[in-house]
């Protein structure tokens, strides 16, 4: 079989075509139309005789040959990642590529300070490296770190994996927010006792990142009684709370725009609080036997 770059373009496509659940969520991920989409996996299916998925107004699925190519994708492309690196630790050209993971909205954190260690890694390197940064949910950045398709992820793990090293870097802390027309929030508002505040938390619906379980929530100090809602979206979990339905924690950072415009207000922001630990992850061993890895390591770790 002819591994041209056709097919490995075609593979790509249908590899972001199932990170994306479907052809109408890769469309802006690969910046391509859906009949575009729609012709590279058809051209891939016609060169291998085989049905990969089912799509349609039915939605998207995988079939059994599907699933297998994508498993076998993954193992292609990690090889070609593996012979990249190779490559690069022998000093030969057309090995500059460093791609970073990052879980959503840490831009708003001013403790994180990835855009000026991105920019001193281009410069240490005199602009002869190319840097990806994707975002994804803290699951998808350690398995995207396993299959190679990662090098560095940022974000709060809460398991680990014997392949993955990971480095504390600072604490984020989550506060309890909800809207001012939520049952909570008028009481909030309107200066109410911290019991009364507490007791009518319990039967309001909560929003949580999906790291967070219910034993973080009643450490926080109280037992919510009510609907659970888990999210590894915080602008969902955003949109949540604005509608006055739930209450939910939220990074201050990122909750700091929609208190001062009035949206959101803090829950006993002096009771209850949560910190998570932003760690920076990459696969073991690398830091000594790539010079890009070691360099990009140093430069997160000193910002």
């Amino acid at each position: 079989m002819n591994l041209d770059a056709a097919y490995i373009k075609d593979l790509q496509i249908f590899l972001a075509v199932v990170d994306a659940n479907g052809i109408a969520n890769a469309q802006a991920i690969l910046n391509k139309d859906a009949s575009t989409i729609s012709r590279a996996i058809g051209s891939l299916e016609t060169r291998l005789g085989l049905k990969l998925c089912e799509r349609g107004r039915q939605g998207f699925r995988l079939t059994q040959e599907g699933e297998v190519l994508v498993d076998e994708t993954i193992k292609l492309f990690s090889s070609f990642r593996t012979f990249e690196h190779r490559i690069e630790r022998m000093g030969g050209k057309g090995v500059g590529r460093l791609v970073i993971g990052i879980i959503d909205n840490l831009i708003t954190d001013t403790n994180c300070s990835l855009d000026r260690a991105i920019g001193q890694i281009s410069n240490h390197f005199h602009g002869q490296i190319h840097i990806d940064v994707i975002v994804k949910n803290p699951y998808d950045l350690e398995k995207y770190l396993l299959d190679k398709r990662i090098d560095i992820a940022l974000g709060i793990f809460e398991n680990r994996h014997d392949s993955i090293f990971y480095t504390s870097l600072y604490q984020e802390r989550d506060f309890l927010y909800c809207s001012p027309d939520n049952p909570v929030g008028q009481l909030v508002t309107a200066g109410a006792p911290q019991a009364d505040i507490v007791n009518s938390l319990k039967s309001q619906k909560f929003a949580a990142r999906t790291f967070f379980n219910e034993t973080d929530i009643q450490d926080a100090g109280f037992q919510v009684l009510g609907e659970l809602s888990f999210t590894s979206n915080l602008e969902a979990i955003a949109f949540m709370l604005l509608s006055g339905q739930f209450v939910g924690f939220l990074p201050a950072h990122y909750a700091q725009r929609y208190v001062d415009s009035g949206r959101l207000v803090p829950i006993l922001a002096d009771s209850i609080s949560r910190a998570s630990t932003i760690e920076l992850a990459h696969r073991q061993g690398e830091e000594n036997s790539r010079k890009i890895i070691s360099t990009a390591l140093k430069i997160i770790k000193a910002i």
